[in-house]
């Protein structure tokens, strides 16, 4: 379980790091909402050590930032775009969300999140960012009690 959740927060590390290099390094950086919520089952549980991964899908956007966040025990996250929980810059995004099994012995492939399985306890079905079953759109002012529900 430690080990997972090391993993997926180095995984939303590396993303965020892989934006900061693609943007430039210029010292501006475009405004940011907060975004936080819960992703839970549509049956209600809450999905420990889920990684979510907002994809702009404006056009000219493909290579900003990908706004990211792993849910904690009670299935609640706080999206990264540049700085810790900053949230994401305003606009509509493709969601994708991969649940690594929760068994040790479990493998999770970082292809999961094309749509592999790898141990997704969702079986990639919300994994494919060219085709995402869940589309937010973030308001300037941010979204802070987000429910994304899977099944």
């Amino acid at each position: 379980m430690q080990s997972r959740l090391l993993f997926l927060r180095y995984f939303a590390g590396v993303l965020v790091v892989t934006g900061l290099v693609g943007c430039g390094g210029g010292p501006s950086k475009p405004a940011r909402a907060p975004v936080a919520g819960k992703v839970v089952t549509k049956g209600g549980k809450d999905c420990d050590g889920a990684l979510v991964v907002f994809h702009a899908s404006a056009p000219g956007r493909a290579s900003d930032a990908k706004p990211v966040g792993t849910t904690g025990a009670d299935g609640a996250f706080a999206l990264t775009s540049f700085e810790t929980n900053d949230g994401a810059i305003p606009g509509d995004y493709g969601v994708t969300i991969v649940w690594p099994a929760s068994t040790k012995s479990a493998k999770f492939s970082l292809s999961s999140e094309g749509g592999g399985g790898g141990g997704d306890q969702l079986a990639g079905r919300y994994g494919d960012p060219r085709s995402p079953k869940i589309t937010v759109s973030v308001p300037k002012e941010g979204l802070t009690d987000l429910r994304l529900e899977v099944e």
